[in-house]
């Protein structure tokens, strides 16, 4: 029931970000939406990773399986104001975001999530991304 929920709550959130005519934004380019999809991964791969650790019975180094959950959590709560700030146009909010995504990996020791922040923030430089928040 919670994976149903969480999987609704994701497809709803892509249907509102990625719909232009509703909200007479300009059209949103495809960095952006990389920007948008690789953050939304960022959401899921700490559960998945919980899981699979959990199950598996792997140690990382000292590092309790439960931080992933919070580190998941992290990123749910950064996602949702990556969103305003592009429903917004609010550059600075957006790559404020990627930089505290950059924060939350560390001490997770998620390397993955700091190369996706590492990515977004240079697909946030891009003309086509500028040009749409420039509006």
């Amino acid at each position: 029931m919670g994976r149903f929920l969480v999987l609704t709550f994701v497809l709803n959130l892509k249907q509102l970000i990625m719909s232009t005519e509703s909200r007479n934004l300009p059209a949103k380019p495809i960095q952006l939406r990389v920007i948008f999809i690789l953050n939304a991964l960022m959401m899921i791969l700490p559960f998945v990773f919980y899981g699979v650790i959990t199950l598996k019975g792997i140690t990382i180094g000292g590092l309790d399986p439960a931080f992933m959950l919070y580190t998941g959590a992290a990123y749910i709560a950064s996602f949702i104001v990556l969103v305003y700030c592009i429903l917004n146009q609010k550059l600075m909010g957006l790559r404020a975001v990627i930089a505290l995504n950059v924060l939350i990996a560390i001490p997770a020791k998620a390397y993955i999530g700091v190369g996706v922040a590492l990515t977004s923030f240079a697909l946030s430089y891009t003309k086509k991304v500028l040009a749409f928040f420039r509006g």
